[in-house]
């Protein structure tokens, strides 16, 4: 019976360290797209841009 209150405060903590390590993960996770969101947002634009070139030329000469 004297074991059952420790059992308790350990299931406690261990959630409480999860939440916590969760919590971090989670917040890493934002800082790093946040910090290549921009390069990101670039490089899909660029993209995208030279597929449409791509598209508009081929459409183009294929015409003559």
């Amino acid at each position: 019976m004297s074991q059952e209150p420790v059992r308790w405060l350990d299931r406690l903590v261990g959630v409480c360290l999860t939440i916590l390590v969760g919590a971090a993960a989670i917040s890493i996770a934002v800082h790093l797209i946040e910090s290549v969101w921009a390069s990101l947002v670039i490089i899909v634009g660029v993209g995208a841009f030279i597929a449409l070139a791509v598209l508009l030329l081929h459409s183009r000469w294929r015409r003559w």
